[in-house]
Order: C-alpha cells, then sequence, then structure tokens
C-alpha cells in the first residue's frame, strides 16, 4: 500500500485531506471534507494512467467519499498479485508437495469480463427481438411498443443475438415484497400461518388476500405483532359450506380521533365487510353473504 496518510497526524502536521491509496491495481482516491483544491488535483495525477473507476463509498467512520479505480489489464502498469499463502509451520507437509502452474492471464481474463459484463435494463421487444431500448422503467419501454399489438416490455440484458436474458424486474420483486409482508399477517383457523399446501381452504385464502392487496386493501395484523386495521381473511373449514370468512376492523386508534360518535364506528365493519364482498364477487370470487353482515363467505376463486 502506497500513499496512505498517517494515523493520529503525527508525521504530518497538516495532512493533505485528499489522497490515493494504491492495493495492487486497485486504488483508492479519499476526499474528505475541507480538501484544498490542490490536494485533489495532486491527488487525481497521482492515479494510475488508464485507470478506470469501479465504485463508490464512504470512507468508514469518517464523512467524506471514496472512489475506487483499477487499471486496465493491458495498460503500463504492471498488476500486482495476492502474495500466496503459506500453511503454519505445524502443518507444514514433510512430503513434497506438487506446485499449481496457474496460467498468469487466466484470472485477469475473468475479471475484466465480471466488470464488462451487460448491466440489465428495460427493453421492448417484438416476439422476443429487440426493438427499442435500453429504457429506465416500464412505462417507458411498454409506451414505446404502443403501437404494436406484440411489442412487450422485458427486463434484462441486452444479448449478441438481439434478444433479452430476462431478469427478475424491479417492480415485480417490490411487489412481491409488499405481497409477502401483508400474507405474513395471516392466521388459520388454528392461529399458526397459513400453509398454501395444508388444503383447498388455505389456497383460496391466500387467493383472497392476494386479489385485496392487489386493489390496494390492507390486511389486518390478526398474529398480535401491531394490531391495526384492515381486512380480515380467515379460512372457515367448519363453516356451512367451507371456505373463506372475510371481514374488516378498524384500527384501534379510531375512537382516540373523536370526530366519529360510537354509532357510526360501531357500523363501519359491516359497511366494509359489504364492500370486500362486493370487490371479490366483480373479481370474479363466488361469495355467499353472511347473516347479520358481520362477515361473508368465499367459496371459490375466480374459473378461467
Amino acid at each position: 500500500m502506497s500513499s496512505v496518510p498517517p494515523s493520529g497526524g503525527s508525521a504530518w502536521r497538516n495532512p493533505p485531506r485528499a489522497y490515493v491509496a494504491s492495493i495492487g491495481d486497485r486504488h483508492h482516491l479519499t476526499v474528505l471534507p475541507g480538501a484544498d483544491p490542490g490536494d485533489v488535483r495532486a491527488a487525481v495525477a497521482a492515479l494510475q494512467p488508464g485507470s478506470y473507476l469501479t465504485s463508490r463509498r464512504s470512507p468508514r467512520d469518517r464523512d467524506g467519499v471514496v472512489l475506487v479505480f483499477r487499471s486496465w489489464p493491458d495498460g503500463d502498469a504492471p498488476v500486482d498479485a495476492d502474495a500466496p499463502t503459506t500453511p503454519a509451520g505445524g502443518w507444514t507437509p514433510e512430503v513434497a508437495a506438487p506446485v499449481a502452474e496457474v496460467p498468469p492471464d487466466l484470472l485477469r481474463t475473468v475479471r475484466v469480463r465480471h466488470d464488462r459484463a451487460p448491466v440489465p435494463a428495460w427493453w421492448t421487444t417484438v416476439f422476443s427481438t429487440i426493438v427499442g431500448g435500453p429504457w429506465a422503467d416500464r412505462h417507458d419501454a411498454t409506451k414505446a411498443g404502443a403501437d404494436d399489438p406484440d411489442a412487450r416490455a422485458v427486463y434484462g440484458c441486452a444479448q449478441p443475438d438481439g434478444t433479452v436474458a430476462a431478469r427478475p424486474a424491479p417492480d415485480q420483486l417490490s411487489w412481491e415484497r409488499h405481497l409477502c409482508t401483508h400474507l405474513d399477517r395471516l392466521r388459520d383457523d388454528d392461529g399458526g400461518p397459513v400453509r398454501s399446501l395444508r388444503d383447498d381452504v388455505a389456497m383460496l385464502a391466500l387467493q383472497v388476500a392476494g386479489a385485496l392487496v392487489a386493489a390496494g386493501l390492507p390486511l389486518a395484523e390478526t398474529g398480535g405483532a401491531e394490531p391495526h386495521g384492515g381486512a380480515l381473511v380467515v379460512p372457515a373449514r367448519h363453516a356451512t359450506p367451507a371456505g373463506v370468512a372475510i371481514g374488516w376492523a378498524t384500527h384501534p386508534h379510531l375512537p382516540a380521533l373523536g370526530v366519529h360518535s360510537e354509532a357510526t364506528a360501531a357500523t363501519l365493519p359491516d359497511v366494509m365487510g359489504y364492500a370486500l364482498a362486493s370487490l371479490l364477487g366483480t373479481l370474479g370470487f363466488r361469495i355467499q353473504r353472511g347473516a347479520g353482515t358481520h362477515a361473508h363467505l368465499v367459496t371459490a376463486a375466480p374459473t378461467t
């Protein structure tokens, strides 16, 4: 390692606020608050010619920024290899071991190929062939193919043959995390989590919950962790017929608002229960209205 400022400031009365520390083929340009422009220019000039930026991070326990550069393998400066490791004296074998011979360019070539890997983006494709992009988000990719009914928005890496190697889209991953957060709130009739493989009723409960979350409604926390309002979705295996009971729970802080009377607050579960039943019926679920309006029963999922 070279060009590292001394610790504690004892060697330099006024240590520079910008400096370069080199470790092998990596050069760390550190700029701390209050850096003098002359120090920054001197630090940049100390970088290896032909270096390229690989990452950015913050220095540990200090304010500032660290830019990590690397030298190209075919540059003028040699790429330092890591020192070979040797076992401790007590573990050194007594018999002569063969010496491994690794081609010197093997890891260097692989490292360059890794650094030049394509970055995933949104693309507009027609019959799996790229016709537009890259785009920043799904909206732009969809809009670019709005005039072609066969156009599709695909997230992934462009390939040399003009196709896209699909990757999980960021918005899809965000939705799945959001859905899982709500599904974790569900509780079965025995108080445990709802398992989709238990039976058809459990699977129907997850379908109902997913439909409500996709429609923009929260699920009520029934596990006792953080009670708040939302839709109640509970498997009802002993109901007649068996199905999934749905209802609504208001937030515990609703009375504290002081803007609703007790009579009004008491009718909210019934009003929201009817709304849930109507919503699920619109989505194609088979609904049976409950007596007294306190709960309704979903008996079947939409059929395709």
